[in-house]
């Protein structure tokens, strides 16, 4: 379903450029599609200066309007919503961008239902196996490693929805099983064991880089990377053919390697949630007679070693996945019993702010996933929600695609399956237009959710 809105963008000496906003909707999940769809669509600038704008949508679901952008220079987005009796049932939002440098253009909004899990526009792509997503300028997200073989970077667009063609491939030495990491000059660094390569987006260039990870690392695979915002980040933990490791990495912003403490226990591809400046929560991947969680950070041999929360039911846990709940509160959801194949009955939420002592770390442990499932992939978007997905639950793969809403942190509300997706090894990345990026599962599709 497409549908033409008309935006006005006024630049210097009052002169005028004209955008043709299309919105586009998926096939059963276009929230303005009668008869249950909006009767009112608001269109939203969010350059703090223009006012929104409503008008109704016809029996049929059509709409049009014309808007006036105040700021064309500030970098803003497009957001459009769908009301019926009040209530948003569905949104879509453009990537922020400064409008008054395009000129004349056509842009495309792609907008869904509320809670839903929809196919991508851009359609098909590589077949990959829990791929690296990262968000690189302009809004673009690049999918990278997963592959069998030779395999090009895929580079979406969420603001053209599309694919663009081009990327240059990785090695396939290099593309399974690997950890990617951005650099402060915005290349991204690839690492598998001790191979690397080197992508810088801007010229679409792959090459090897100066500094190799240390030899070490030759044996290491599936460790999990905690990036920092200013480039580099935390290589921790994987596995060598004789299991989990307890070896840590530490990349600096430039690409170099620097030694850093090994982790308490041995982990093998970790669930991990940053807590600060080179400080991390992580769950999962020890051996069964560990503790569940251990917390990790380069700045005081304190902030180093296992996390005791003293309630059995958390504590001799295995395969358990983080989630920032906001507030200085982790979910710690899903997993199963030390020993056993049973699945944990309850979550958990885990003030980290009492990591080090002097208050009780944990907050309560309570049921808030309702399909039980361990190794699960969880991520949070802008809205406060934390999407659960994939796993494996009872008698297979967890296909039930859950929502927690953790607008009160402490007091998070299961808002139950929303989607199916019978896959393992999916990753997922909160866009720049506010919905979440979903792909992998040795699948060629990829999904959007929104809330």
């Amino acid at each position: 379903m497409r549908r033409a809105l008309g935006l006005a963008i006024l630049g210097a000496c009052s002169s005028q450029t004209s955008l043709a906003v299309v919105v586009v909707a998926p096939d059963g999940g276009d929230p303005f599609h009668p008869p249950d769809g909006a009767t009112v669509a608001r269109f939203t600038v969010e350059d703090m200066a223009t006012p929104p704008r409503m008008v109704p949508v016809d029996p049929r679901g059509a709409f049009s309007f014309t808007v006036e952008i105040s700021r064309p220079e500030v970098a803003s987005r497009l957001v459009l919503e769908a009301l019926h009796d009040g209530v948003v049932v569905g949104s879509g939002a453009t990537p922020p961008l400064v409008w008054g440098t395009l000129g004349p253009a056509l842009v495309p909004l792609f907008v869904q239902r509320r809670d839903s899990v929809v196919p991508a526009p851009w359609g098909s792509s590589l077949a990959r196996v829990r791929p690296s997503l990262v968000a690189v300028r302009g809004g673009f997200v690049a999918v990278l490693g997963g592959a069998s073989g030779n395999a090009p970077i895929e580079v979406f667009d969420p603001f053209g929805l599309r694919v663009v063609p081009g990327g240059a491939s990785l090695d396939g030495m290099v593309d399974r099983d690997a950890s990617t990491l951005v650099l402060g000059d915005g290349k991204l660094l690839f690492v598998r064991g001790c191979l690397a390569l080197t992508w810088q987006p801007a010229s679409n260039t792959v090459e090897r880089p100066s500094a190799l990870p240390p030899e070490g690392r030759c044996a290491v695979l599936g460790s999990t990377v905690v990036r920092e915002p200013s480039g580099g980040g935390l290589v921790l933990g994987g596995h060598t053919a004789m299991g989990p490791v307890a070896r840590v990495d530490r990349v600096l912003p430039d690409g170099t390697w620097a030694e850093a403490p090994a982790l308490a226990t041995p982990r093998d591809r970790p669930s991990a949630l940053r807590l600060g400046l080179q400080h991390v929560l992580l769950a999962g991947g020890q051996a069964p007679s560990a503790p569940l969680l251990e917390q990790y950070g380069l700045a005081r041999e304190s902030l180093r070693g296992v996390v005791r929360t003293g309630d059995d039911r958390v504590d001799a846990r295995v395969g358990a996945v983080l989630a920032d709940a906001g507030d200085g509160v982790a979910l710690v959801l899903g997993g199963a019993v030390a020993g056993s194949t049973d699945l944990a009955a309850e979550d958990a939420l885990v003030d980290t702010r009492c990591l080090a002592g002097g208050c009780a770390a944990l907050v309560r442990v309570e049921a808030l996933l309702r399909a039980r499932r361990r190794d699960a992939l969880a991520v949070s978007d802008e809205r406060g929600q934390v999407l659960v997905l994939s796993g494996l639950g009872v008698g297979g793969v967890a296909d039930a695609v859950e929502v927690l809403d953790v607008a009160s942190p402490r007091a998070p509300v299961a808002r139950g399956p929303v989607g199916s997706l019978a896959y393992t090894d999916l990753s997922a990345l909160t866009l720049a237009t506010g919905s979440v990026l979903i792909t992998g599962g040795g699948q060629p599709s990829s999904w959007l959710y929104r809330h």
